[in-house]
């Protein structure tokens, strides 16, 4: 290993979700390690011990492993290593309701900023420094949320003056977590990014949407923007002959989704909405089944119950990322939700990227914009508009009538292409030797 980075640039990856940790926002930066070493850039990863958390992903930890990228942890003072004490097997895996995780995050918002992960920042900023004096370090790349990474990446390349990249998976100021937040909270953070922008040679995000909003707010900042999508990993769906566990319902209309239910993103009206065309016949919940991993709270199984669904949904609870891809590939349609206020039409979940790599139908319940525009794109897209719940009902009806016709539209094979990750990460690494060599 050492022979092979010999003649590498050092970036070091400043990053809190991460493996063994689970979930969406682990997996860009994973992906991003994965791959840099082939375009000339070596990734040396600082992350803290996970703590308390809600998934762990032993298929990802493993991916990690193979790559043998150098790992540096810490374990900082957040609430979650607290709360895990010295005992970080015995607490590890937790979940937390998601009508108590509101208020908790409300609660600690008072008090910390930019994020709950703010014990994270001093440790981080101080084992860094120590990185780069002794080691021959080019280049700082921090991905966000949770923002304290941005916040100790700053004071990071304030301290050793290495160009600092930081990359966006949400916007800052402008995230649907900022919604419910007082002015003064909304100062403070808005001071917050501007220290770090103040500081940073790039931004990279997920699209010129993104971009053009952190420049509108903070017009007298003056940075380099750089695009680069979430994607997914073609090497993920090889190898999987055996490793799925959805149970397909032969003769039937079969939906996945696949993922965690949260705040306004909710399976409520996909559930209203196929009983109601069911009602006014215009489909046969008998020749559907809805499968559902990521796991369903107590919640949306009481109302799976009340809708009488609960003989057509079968639920898997967690599975790893494994196990996750491979199931995708049984599905006839996968579905996702994005249901935050309409004037967040910027996000872009990482699991419609996964969805287009395996080239099945998506149906996407949607407010217009990045997310809607790149469905219609795909061309095996359909968008449930969620202005009005009769356009997800008619959206239902059109996917039922054409899988009946055998009649499901295929997708662009050039368009999945755009988003390989691997492609993906030649872009991060030119980015990187763009603002290196200036």
């Amino acid at each position: 290993l050492i022979g092979s980075t010999r003649n590498m640039k050092n970036v070091l990856f400043i990053v809190y979700y991460f493996p063994p940790m689970g979930g969406s926002g682990v997996q860009r930066p994973l992906k991003f390690v994965k791959y840099l070493r082939e375009f000339g850039w070596n990734p040396i990863v600082l992350r803290p011990e996970p703590g308390i958390y809600s998934h762990f992903d032993d298929s990802l930890e493993r991916e990690l492993k193979k790559t043998k990228v150098e790992v540096i942890s810490l374990q900082p003072q957040t609430p979650f290593h607290v709360a895990a004490g010295s005992n970080q097997e015995k607490y590890r895996e937790r979940k937390i309701p998601d009508w108590l995780a509101k208020i908790v995050r409300r609660f600690l918002r008072l008090f910390m900023f930019p994020d709950n992960k703010k014990g994270w920042i001093e440790p981080a900023y101080q084992k860094a420094v120590e990185i780069i004096e002794n080691r021959d370090v080019d280049l700082i790349f921090s991905t966000a949320p949770p923002f304290s990474n941005h916040v100790a990446a700053a004071k990071i390349s304030d301290q050793t003056n290495l160009p600092l990249i930081l990359d966006y998976r949400d916007l800052w100021l402008n995230n649907h977590f900022m919604d419910d937040m007082f002015g003064w909270q909304k100062r403070r953070m808005k001071k917050l990014e501007e220290f770090c922008l103040q500081r940073t040679k790039g931004v990279t995000a997920l699209d010129d949407f993104m971009i053009d909003d952190i420049r509108s707010c903070y017009p007298e900042i003056d940075f380099n923007g750089f695009e680069v999508s979430h994607g997914f990993d073609p090497e993920d769906f090889e190898n999987l002959e055996g490793k799925a566990t959805l149970e397909y319902r032969k003769g039937k209309l079969n939906f996945l989704y696949s993922g965690l239910f949260y705040e306004q993103n909710q399976p409520d009206i996909l559930l209203k909405a196929l009983v109601k065309a069911a009602n006014e016949n215009a489909l046969n919940l008998e020749q559907i089944h809805l499968h559902f991993q990521g796991g369903l709270d107590v919640r949306i199984q009481h109302l799976v119950e009340k809708l009488g669904l609960s003989n057509i949904v079968t639920d898997y609870g967690y599975v790893n990322h494994e196990i996750a891809t491979a199931n995708l590939l049984e599905a006839d349609v996968l579905w996702m939700i994005s249901n935050f206020d309409a004037k967040h039409k910027q996000i872009k979940s990482g699991k419609l990227f996964e969805y287009i790599g395996t080239g099945k139908p998506i149906l996407g319940l949607l407010h217009p914009g990045e997310a809607s525009r790149l469905l219609e794109q795909y061309g095996a897209g359909f968008v449930g508009n969620l202005s009005t719940p009769e356009k997800v009902q008619s959206t239902l009806e059109t996917i039922f009538e054409q899988w009946e016709k055998d009649q499901l539209p295929e997708a662009n094979k050039e368009f999945i292409a755009l988003f390989d990750r691997k492609k993906l990460t030649l872009k991060l690494a030119k980015i990187f030797d763009k603002i290196s060599s200036q």
